[in-house]
């Protein structure tokens, strides 16, 4: 587990602002990650207090996704902050909008910045962990052995919009790989986050039993995407999520993150490069001890 204290994350995170600017954006103190932020500053207030009086209380129920979000920020921050690129401007300008609340989404247009901001959350945990990832058509571009994948990532609200977004995704990289060389290939990424909390909620169980949990979900839906002509050379599909939890070590709160992939070809070279990804992947999260990350 890595365990970050609130003053050190918002030390950190006072290149955000700067690094913005240098994108070409605008600063807004009132947007949804800068609300988060203040939130995060509430919360580092109260910690000196408690630690002064000996007094300390429980986060909020309000408070558990503002606070993840900031640390969110902070990881997308750290993975590229050193990248200036119009493809990340304009996803970050995207990604900063909508409800401080996720359970405040009501509709498409105020659910698109947390949609975006998965598609940057994925990329982040990538980078962070030795991946070559750069944001692109579709939505994310993954190289590894000289191969190319190209990563469709959707956010369902439901779940009952979870078979629409599978289609969709699919669909989307079915029109990109007819066009493509042979070297490319596809990959279905599916947030599942909003579907097992609409952010009301924090995860008390294991990763062992969240990672069932997937499984289980995974099989359920199989059905949809094998009965939706994928291209050849989409190889594989991941679900992830990225929930608040309570690992109960005495820290605040925990970001926990969870994915877990299938092919879709058993042959494919592109299924074993990706797989070899997902390997490392989680090799590189069990040399920092755990996939969760905490602040207190």
């Amino acid at each position: 587990m890595q365990t970050f204290k609130y003053c050190d994350v918002l030390h950190r995170l006072e290149g955000f602002d700067p690094w913005l600017i240098s994108l070409g954006l605008t600063p807004r103190g009132n947007d949804r990650i800068h609300q988060a932020f203040n939130t995060l500053r509430m919360a580092e207030a109260a910690g000196r207090k408690a630690r002064e009086t000996g007094e300390y209380s429980k986060v909020q129920g309000e408070h558990l996704f503002p606070l993840i979000e900031a640390l969110e920020a902070h990881d997308v921050f750290v993975a590229f902050e050193k990248e200036s690129s119009e493809p990340l401007a304009n996803a970050l300008k995207r990604a900063l909008t909508g409800p401080a609340q996720p359970v405040d989404e009501k509709n498409e247009a105020n659910r698109d910045g947390r949609n975006i901001w998965f598609e940057l959350a994925l990329a982040a945990e990538w980078r962070m962990r030795g991946a070559t990832v750069q944001l692109g058509e579709p939505d994310l571009q993954l190289f590894r052995d000289n191969k190319t994948f190209l990563v469709a990532c959707k956010r369902p609200a439901s779940e009952n919009s979870v078979r629409a977004n599978v289609r969709s995704a699919i669909s989307q990289l079915n029109d990109h790989l007819r066009l493509a060389s042979q070297d490319v290939f596809g990959v279905v990424a599916i947030s599942l986050s909003r579907v097992l909390n609409p952010g009301t909620s924090y995860w008390s169980g294991s990763l062992e039993q969240l990672g069932a949990l997937l499984h289980h979900m995974m099989l359920q839906y199989r059905p949809y995407w094998r009965s939706a002509d994928p291209h050849p050379r989409i190889c594989a599909i991941l679900f992830h999520t990225a929930t608040p939890s309570d690992v109960g070590q005495k820290v605040d709160l925990s970001l926990t993150t969870y994915s877990v992939a299938e092919r879709l070809k058993q042959d494919s070279v592109g299924t074993k490069i990706f797989e070899e990804h997902i390997r490392d992947i989680k090799a590189r999260a069990e040399d920092l001890a755990s996939q969760s990350t905490s602040i207190e």
